[in-house]
C-alpha cells in the first residue's frame, strides 16, 4: 500500500484562525505611518498589522503549540535622522514558561511616499531558560546608574509564585531572582517603573488580594539584615555590573482586600498613583496611594498606602483586562463589552462589538486616541475615542483625522423654533426624507411639502413646495430620486404625498442652478378619507406608476400620465391599472417589484409576504383601464408577527428571483421566488442581534469577494444604528428615542466615510452627519482580523472542489460551533491566509453543533444491468440528466437536525425597468447577501417538539384560500394525496442531544424526487435512520437501529457496489452500511439496505406536489414560527388505497435475533507493537420482522457485527475510504480513541458463492489472500446474496499523548489529530501496517476536528480546528529523484 520511494513532508503551516490573546503598540516613526502598528498574539504565532491602512502586514510563528500571552517592544536607539528608512524594534515574546526576544526590523521600500511598501524583518535573538512557573509580565529596566543613551539592558520577568527575575539582555546572564514573602500563587502581576530605583509590582493572589511590594537595594559592603525574612538575595552575576554592588530585599507596601473573586489583571497608571484591578466578582476597583511618586523617584523613602477608590460595576460577567490612563478606565470582560469609565466610577461609554467566550484583551494609545479589543472570536476592532470623552476626562489628546460630526437643529418655517407644549393649531412634522447628505424634505400636518438645503457652515435654506389646501395634514410620503443619463448629469426627484382625505399629490422637483423648483404637479383621489396610509415609489418601474395601500391590505398601482416628460406647471390626471388584494387583510408595510421577472412582493403589519403577478402588459399597455390581481403565492409568519420594514429583489437567473425582507423581529430574511412554478422559497435568515427592528440592508458589491460589504440599518431600543455585516462593527449610533418618531436616514458609497440621520422631537429635526473629509485619514471603526466564531468548534469538513465552482488556489472549509452557528471559511492558498468567514446560519435556541457532513455522491436504488462489467461495481451514475443536490448536514444539541443546500449563484449585471434605466446593485435597494462563489440555502431545519397529535385533512379548491391565523398555507395539503400527519415528540422533554452524523443521497432513475437518507446518534444510545425528501423538504423517520449499550460518538457510511448473475445477465445494486464507533470501544455494523429499498419503493406512490411544503422557516430569532412534522410512509398512504403486491404495507427489514460479536485477542489490544489480526468474513441477515401500520413503533434494525475492544475507551472519531483492488472494491476504516490509539482495519463486500449450514458458525478454513497473505475465514449463517469479509486489522498504541480525535485516510496515507496538539502522518504499510511518517505541532489548542482534501500533484490540506482553527498543506515528493 505504501510507497517506499515517496515521502510526505510539511510544506506551510498557515496562519492560525483564533482567539487573540496579546496585544501591543509599536511606535513608529511617521514617515512610516502616521498611527502606531499594532502587534497581535494568536495561537503560536505573531501578526503585524498597519492600524492606518487596516491591513494585515505579515505573521510570523513564534512558538511550538505554545499560545502567545503577552508583547512587549522597545524601539532601538537610532542614530540616523528622524527620516531614516529603517526602524528596529526589540520584542519580548512571552508564552506559558517560555520567554524568547526577537529584532523586528522595518524597512521602508524604494518608493518613499509609499507607506504601504515595508519589509518586516523578525531575527530570532535569544531564548531564555524555561522558568518554573508560568510568565504573568515582563519590562525593560535601566540600571539607574547608566546614561540613558545606552537604553534599556535589564529584563524584569514576573512569574505566577510571585517571583521577579532579572536578566540582562545583552550578556545574557540572570542578575538575579527574589521571591515575595507573600509566597502564593498569582492570577496576574503588573510591573511599574523603567530602573531599579523605581520598580513597583503589583501581584494579584489567589486569595482574592493585591500584594504591593517593591525592591530595596543595600551596599554589598552591608550585611544583610533579617535575611530569612526579608528574602534578601545576592546578585547570581560574578561579572562586572553596577549590579553586583547591591544587595536587594523584599519591602511589603500595601496588601489590598476588597474584591470577592480572583484578580485577573491590574494595570497601573503613567504615575504610579493608582492601580486598577479586575476580578471574577464582576467588578473593577480604583486604589489610590496617599504618597507621590515619580518614575525617577527612589522608592526606598515611599511608605504610602494605597486606599480603595471607587469601585466599577456594569459587566455581567468576569472582567479579564483593564487599562488605567491619567483621567479614565478601559475594562474588558467575558460578557463580550469594553467599558469607559471616569476616574470617579461613572460609566461613559460601552462598546459591544465582540461574540462568544468574551473579549480578551484591550490596550489603549494616548497619543492617537485609539483603542483596540481583540477576544475569542478571532477579530481585532479599533476604536477612536470621541474627543468629547476626551474633553469631558480633561485628558489631551493628540488630534487624530477622524469622522466628523455635525448636528444640526432644524426648525420648519412656520415653526416657533422653542421646545414648547403643542396645542391642535401648532404646526409638526409628519414625515421627512433625506434625499442627499445636504437636502431633506419634510412634510407636516398642514399640509406643507418643504425642501431644505443644509450648509457646510450649518445654516440651512427652507424652500416651499406646494401646500395642500385647507390645511389636510400629510399622512404619508415617498421620495424618488433619479441620476439622468443625459451629459449634464442632472438629478431630479420625484415626490408622493397622500393626506387625510384620501388625495395623492405628486411633484417633480427640478434643480436650477441649485434651487429646488416644481416641474411637474399631479393630483388624484386615491382613497376614501382617512383610508390612505401608503405610498411607494418602486424603482424598477420608474416614475410613471406608483402604488397606494389602504388599512384593509389592498395595494393600487397607478399609472401617470404620459406627459411627465414635459416639465410644466399643470395638473395632470392619474388612471388606476391594478388592484392587488391581500389574502391577510393586513396593511401593506412595503413592497417592491420586479419589471424583468413580472413579480410585485409585498411586506404587511403581521410577517406575511404576499407575491403577486405584474406582467410587462399591465406596464406597457396603456389601453388597460384596471385588473384585479390575486396573489400568485405568499409566505406566512416569515417574520414572526412582527412588522415586515422592507424588501428588496435581486435577480440571480432567468425566472428566478431572491427576495430579501427585514423585520421588526430583528431579523434579515432571504427566500427564492421561482416564477415557472411559482413558488417561494426560504433559503436563509441572520438574526442581528445589535439590533430589535432592522429598517433596511444596503449591500455594496466588488469583484473581490472581500469586498462585498453589507449594512444593517435599524434600531436597538432608543438608538438608531448602522451595522456592518461584514466586520461586525457599529458604524453610526444616535440617540434618537425610538422608531415611532419620523425619522430618515442617508447612506453615502461608503457609509464609514459618509452618513447621514434626521429624527423630530418636538418641533425640532435633529440632523446627525458624519463624514471624512477629502485629503484627510480615514479613521473609523474597524475590523483588522477576520472576525470567526467565538466558542469551541466541534466539527468540520471541506466543500470538495468539484462542487465550489471556485479557482484552484481557494478552499471552502465548513465549521460547527458551540455556540450553535455554522460558518463558510474561505482559505488562500497564495497568501496562506483566511480571507472570509461567512455565516450559514444557526441552530435552534443556540443548540450547539456537534457534527457535519457534506453530501454530494448520488446513489441508485434500482439494480443496474451491467454489460462488459470488470467486477469493480462503483457508484451508479446512469440517473438521467438530474442535477445532484449537494447538501450540508449538521446536528447538535436538543436533538437539532439542520440541512443546508448548495447553490451556485450566477449575478446578474443589472436589471431594466420601465424608463430603459438600469438598477445598479450597488445601489441600497440591491440584495444584502455576499455572493461568493460557494453559498448555501437553509433547506430545513429538525427537531422534536412535545407530544401533540393532529389530523389534517385535504381540502380541493380551485382558488387560493384564505390562511387562516391558526393554519399556515404551507402546511395545506391537496386532495391528490390525503394523509394523516403524526407529529411526535418527547413527552418527558428529555435534554439528549445528537452527537454525530452521516448522510447519502438515493434516487431512481427518472424519479421526480431524490432522498437524502440520514443516520443521526444520539446521547441516549440510539440510533436513527430519517429521510428527507427533496424537494418537498418531507422528514420521515425510517427505522430505528437497535439500542447500543453505549452512546455512539462517530458514523461512517459505505455504498457498496454488488454485482451478481441474474438470469444470465450481471446486475449491479448497491449495499448500504452504517459503521458506528462507541463510547465503550466497539464498531458496529448495520445493513440498512432493505429499509432503504423498501422506503424508496413506498415513497415513489405518493403523489406530491411542489406547494406541499411543512417548514418554510427555521426555528430561530425572535418571531420564529415552524416544527418538525414526524410522518410514517403508511400515514402518508391514502387511507382508501389497498396496498398491492408491487407496494406491500409489511415488507421484510433487515433484522437479526442475535448480533455476531468479534472479540479482539486479548495481547492483540494491549502489546505495543502492530500485528495482523485474522481475517473474518461475516454476511448478512435478515428476519421475518414485518414494516406494521403503525406510526408510533418504527422498524428495529439489530446490528449486523460488532468489533469488540478495539479501543479500550472511546471511539471518538472514524473515517471511511473506498479504494480500487483491481478485481474488487476495499474499505478503509481509521479510528481514533480517547486510549490515545490509533486503529486500521479494512474489508471487502464480495458476492456470497456458497451457502453455510445452519450451525456452521465459527469455523475457520484456509484460504489465499488477493494480495498474496495467508488467510484465516469465519463464516456466519445468511440467507443473504454477498459477504463482509475483513483482510486487515492493525493498531498503533499509543500514536498520541493525548486522546484522538480526528482521523483522515485515503487507503495509502492516514493523518490523525490529538489533544496533544499534534497532526501526524502515517504511512499503511504491508498487511495494513502503520508507520509514522512525520507530524507537525498546530497552533489549535484543544483540537477537536480534523479533515483533508486531496489537491492533486500529490498534495494534501489538513485543517484542524478546536479553540480556533489552521490549514496545515503536506506534499508528497519523490525521495529518489536527485
Amino acid at each position: 500500500m505504501g510507497d517506499g520511494d515517496k515521502e510526505l513532508r510539511v510544506v506551510d503551516g498557515g496562519q492560525y484562525l483564533g482567539e487573540i490573546s496579546a496585544l501591543c503598540f509599536l511606535h513608529v516613526p511617521s514617515h512610516f505611518s502616521s498611527l502606531p502598528y499594532l502587534l497581535a498574539g494568536s495561537g503560536s504565532q505573531i501578526i503585524l498589522f498597519d492600524v492606518n491602512l487596516g491591513r494585515q502586514i505579515k505573521s510570523f510563528c513564534v512558538f511550538e503549540g505554545v499560545r502567545v500571552h503577552g508583547i512587549a517592544s522597545m524601539l532601538m536607539n537610532c542614530k540616523d535622522n528622524a527620516l531614516s528608512q529603517s526602524v528596529t524594534f526589540k520584542v519580548v515574546i512571552s508564552g506559558e514558561r517560555r520567554v524568547k526576544l526577537y529584532s523586528l526590523h522595518l524597512q521602508l521600500g524604494s518608493k518613499s511616499l509609499d507607506k504601504s511598501d515595508v519589509s518586516i524583518d523578525l531575527t530570532f535573538i535569544q531564548l531564555l531558560p524555561r522558568f518554573t512557573h508560568w510568565v504573568l509580565d515582563f519590562c525593560f529596566l535601566k540600571d539607574g546608574l547608566s546614561s540613558s543613551e545606552e537604553g534599556c539592558h535589564y529584563l524584569a520577568v514576573g512569574c505566577n509564585d510571585n517571583s521577579v527575575h532579572i536578566w540582562d539582555v545583552l550578556t545574557p546572564q540572570l542578575i538575579f531572582e527574589v521571591i515575595c514573602p507573600e509566597r502564593c500563587l498569582l492570577y496576574s502581576m503588573k510591573f511599574w517603573g523603567h530602573d531599579f530605583r523605581a520598580l513597583l509590582i503589583a501581584s494579584g493572589t489567589i486569595f482574592n488580594e493585591i500584594v504591593v511590594w517593591k525592591l530595596v537595594r543595600q551596599h554589598r559592603t552591608q550585611p544583610p539584615t533579617n535575611a530569612g525574612q526579608d528574602l534578601v538575595v545576592m546578585s547570581l552575576s560574578e561579572a562586572n555590573c553596577p549590579l553586583d554592588c547591591f544587595y536587594y530585599k523584599v519591602e511589603i507596601i500595601s496588601k489590598l482586600a476588597g474584591h470577592q473573586g480572583s484578580i485577573f489583571c491590574l494595570s497601573w497608571s503613567s504615575d504610579g498613583s493608582k492601580l486598577v484591578s479586575v476580578s471574577d466578582d464582576r467588578s473593577a476597583r480604583i486604589w489610590i496611594t496617599t504618597a507621590e511618586m515619580n518614575m525617577t523617584d527612589d522608592l526606598t523613602k515611599l511608605h504610602g498606602h494605597y486606599l480603595a477608590g471607587p469601585g466599577l460595576f456594569g459587566h455581567g460577567a468576569r472582567i479579564w483586562d483593564c487599562y488605567i490612563s491619567d483621567s479614565f478606565i478601559v475594562t474588558a470582560g467575558e460578557d463580550c463589552s469594553c467599558r469607559v469609565w471616569g476616574l470617579d466610577g461613572k460609566e461613559l461609554r460601552v462598546i459591544k462589538e465582540h461574540i462568544g467566550r468574551g473579549i480578551w484583551r484591550c490596550i489603549y494609545d494616548p497619543d492617537t486616541s485609539l483603542l483596540v479589543t481583540a477576544g475569542f472570536d478571532s477579530a481585532i476592532k479599533v476604536h477612536c475615542l470621541h474627543s468629547s470623552l476626551s474633553a469631558f476626562s480633561g485628558e489631551f489628546i493628540k488630534e487624530v483625522k477622524e469622522r466628523k460630526e455635525e448636528v444640526f437643529r432644524l426648525c420648519i418655517p412656520n415653526s416657533s423654533g422653542h421646545s414648547v407644549l403643542m396645542d391642535s393649531k401648532s404646526e409638526y412634522v409628519r414625515c421627512l426624507k433625506f434625499a442627499r447628505k445636504n437636502m431633506i424634505y419634510v412634510a407636516t400636518n398642514h399640509g406643507y411639502v418643504y425642501h431644505a438645503n443644509l450648509s457646510e457652515s450649518g445654516s440651512v435654506h427652507w424652500t416651499e413646495l406646494i401646500k395642500i389646501t385647507e390645511e389636510i395634514p400629510v399622512i404619508c410620503m415617498d421620495l424618488l430620486s433619479q441620476n439622468l443619463s443625459e451629459p449634464s448629469f442632472k438629478v431630479e426627484d420625484w415626490i408622493a404625498v397622500g393626506d387625510g382625505r384620501g388625495t395623492m399629490k405628486v411633484i417633480k422637483v427640478i434643480f436650477s442652478d441649485g434651487t429646488p423648483q416644481v416641474a411637474v404637479r399631479i393630483s388624484w383621489s386615491a382613497e376614501k378619507e382617512r383610508q390612505l396610509l401608503g405610498v411607494y415609489w418602486c424603482k424598477s418601474i420608474g416614475c410613471g406608476f406608483i402604488f397606494t395601500s389602504n388599512p384593509r391590505g389592498f395595494v393600487r398601482l397607478w399609472r401617470l400620465s404620459d406627459s411627465l416628460s414635459h416639465d410644466v406647471v399643470k395638473s395632470f390626471d392619474a388612471c388606476l391599472v391594478a388592484e392587488f388584494i391581500s389574502p391577510f387583510g393586513a396593511r401593506i408595510m412595503c413592497l417592491d417589484a420586479s419589471f424583468e421577472e413580472e413579480v410585485l412582493v409585498c411586506g404587511d403589519l403581521r410577517g406575511n409576504l404576499v407575491l403577486f403577478p405584474l406582467s410587462k402588459r399591465i406596464l406597457l399597455d396603456s389601453s388597460i383601464l384596471f385588473i384585479e390581481k390575486t396573489p400568485s403565492t405568499y409566505f406566512k409568519g416569515a417574520h414572526g408577527i412582527s412588522t415586515v420594514c422592507s424588501i428588496s429583489l435581486v435577480r440571480l437567473t432567468t425566472g428566478l428571483v431572491e427576495v430579501c425582507s427585514t423585520g421588526g423581529d430583528g431579523c434579515i430574511c432571504y427566500l427564492e421566488y421561482n416564477r415557472d412554478q411559482p413558488t417561494v422559497e426560504f433559503v436563509g435568515m441572520r438574526h442581528i442581534k445589535e439590533l430589535s427592528l432592522v429598517q433596511s440592508v444596503s449591500a455594496h458589491y466588488s469583484l473581490d469577494d472581500s469586498e462585498n460589504i453589507s449594512y444593517a440599518v435599524g434600531f436597538s431600543s432608543t438608538d438608531f444604528l448602522i451595522w456592518n455585516l461584514l466586520s461586525e462593527t457599529k458604524v453610526l449610533q444616535a440617540k434618537c428615542g425610538g422608531w415611532r418618531r419620523p425619522h430618515s436616514y442617508y447612506l453615502g458609497q461608503t457609509p464609514e466615510i459618509c452618513s447621514g440621520f434626521a429624527y423630530v422631537k418636538d418641533e425640532i429635526i435633529y440632523v446627525h452627519r458624519y463624514w471624512v473629509p477629502d485629503g484627510e485619514n480615514k479613521i473609523f471603526l474597524r475590523n483588522l482580523h477576520l472576525q470567526f466564531h467565538g466558542r469551541e468548534i466541534h466539527s468540520l469538513c471541506f466543500i470538495p472542489e468539484d462542487v465550489q465552482c471556485a479557482t484552484p488556489k481557494i478552499s471552502w472549509v465548513a465549521t460547527g460551533c458551540e455556540d450553535g452557528t455554522v460558518r463558510l471559511t474561505r482559505y488562500n492558498h497564495g497568501t496562506s491566509n483566511w480571507a472570509m468567514s461567512n455565516l450559514l446560519g444557526e441552530h435552534v435556541g443556540g443548540s450547539a453543533v456537534r457534527s457535519l457532513c457534506f453530501v454530494s455522491n448520488l446513489h441508485s436504488a434500482e439494480a443496474k444491468v451491467v454489460e462488459g462489467t470488470n467486477g469493480t461495481g462503483g457508484t451508479i451514475n446512469s440517473l438521467g440528466n438530474c442535477e445532484i443536490p449537494c447538501l450540508l448536514i449538521s446536528v447538535g444539541a436538543k436533538r437539532v437536525l439542520t440541512s443546508w443546500l448548495l447553490r451556485k449563484r450566477q449575478k446578474i449585471e443589472g436589471d431594466t425597468s420601465v424608463d430603459g434605466l438600469v438598477n445598479e446593485y450597488g445601489s441600497h435597494k440591491s440584495s444584502p447577501i455576499d455572493m461568493p462563489s460557494v453559498s448555501f440555502k437553509w433547506l430545513s431545519s429538525d427537531m422534536p417538539v412535545k407530544s401533540v397529535r393532529t389530523k389534517k385533512k385535504a381540502q380541493n379548491s380551485g382558488n387560493l384560500p384564505r390562511p387562516s391565523d391558526e393554519v399556515s398555507s404551507s402546511d395545506s395539503v391537496s386532495a391528490s394525496m390525503e394523509m394523516e400527519l403524526m407529529q411526535h415528540g418527547d413527552s418527558h422533554d428529555n435534554d439528549w442531544r445528537y452527537l454525530a452524523v452521516t448522510a447519502f443521497l438515493v434516487n431512481v432513475a427518472n424519479s421526480r424526487f431524490t432522498v437524502c437518507f440520514v443516520v443521526v446518534a444520539c446521547s441516549d444510545a440510539t440510533l436513527m435512520l430519517r429521510a428527507l425528501v427533496l424537494p418537498y423538504r418531507y422528514w420521515f423517520d425510517v427505522a430505528s437501529l437497535a439500542p447500543l449499550s453505549s452512546p455512539v460518538l462517530a458514523l461512517q457510511h459505505a455504498v457498496a457496489p454488488l454485482c451478481q448473475l441474474y438470469q444470465g445477465k450481471m446486475v449491479t445494486k448497491n449495499i448500504y452500511i452504517i459503521i458506528s464507533g462507541s463510547t465503550d470501544g466497539s464498531i458496529a455494523f448495520w445493513d440498512v439496505t432493505k429499509s432503504i429499498e423498501a422506503f424508496m419503493q413506498r415513497v415513489s406512490s405518493l403523489h406530491m406536489k411542489n406547494s406541499i411544503d411543512f417548514q418554510k422557516r427555521p426555528r430561530t430569532g425572535r418571531g420564529s414560527q415552524g416544527g418538525r412534522w414526524w410522518k410514517s410512509v403508511d400515514a402518508a398512504l391514502n387511507a382508501k388505497e389497498k396496498p398491492t403486491e408491487s407496494m406491500a404495507l409489511k415488507d421484510n427489514i433487515v433484522s437479526s435475533d442475535k448480533a455476531v460479536v468479534d472479540e479482539l485477542p486479548e495481547a492483540m489490544v494491549l502489546k505495543g507493537e502492530n500485528k495482523s489480526s485474522e481475517h473474518i468474513e461475516i454476511t448478512s441477515s435478515k428476519s421475518g420482522e414485518s414494516f406494521e401500520d403503525s406510526c408510533e413503533r418504527l422498524f428495529e434494525i439489530k446490528p449486523l457485527h460488532i468489533l469488540r475492544s478495539i479501543h479500550q475507551s472511546g471511539v471518538n472519531c472514524l473515517h471511511l475510504c473506498c479504494q480500487n483492488l483491481g478485481n474488487s472494491m476495499a474499505y478503509n476504516i481509521v479510528s481514533g480513541g480517547d486510549d490515545q490509539a490509533l486503529s486500521y482495519l479494512q474489508f471487502v463486500v464480495d458476492p456470497s458463492s456458497s451457502r453455510s449450514k445452519l450451525g456452521h458458525i465459527g469455523k475457520e478454513g484456509d484460504t489465499i489472500s488477493k494480495l498474496g497473505s495467508p488467510e484465516h475465514t469465519i463464516q456466519y449463517d445468511s440467507n443473504q446474496s454477498y459477504s463482509i469479509k475483513f483482510l486487515y486489522q492493525n493498531k498503533a498504541i499509543a500514536a498520541h499523548s493525548s486522546a484522538v480525535k480526528g482521523v483522515w485516510t485515503d487507503g495509502i496515507w492516514i493523518f490523525s489529530t490529538g489533544l496533544d496538539q499534534r497532526v501526524r502522518c502515517w504511512n499503511i504499510q504491508e498487511h495494513g501496517n502503520l508507520a509514522e511518517h512525520c507530524h507537525f505541532i498546530t497552533s489549535v489548542p484543544e483540537p477537536e476536528a480534523l479533515d483533508v482534501t486531496a489537491c492533486g500533484g500529490n498534495c494534501y490540506q489538513v485543517v484542524v480546528a478546536g479553540r480556533g482553527m489552521q490549514m496545515i498543506e503536506f506534499s508528497l515528493n519523490d525521495c529518489t529523484a536527485p
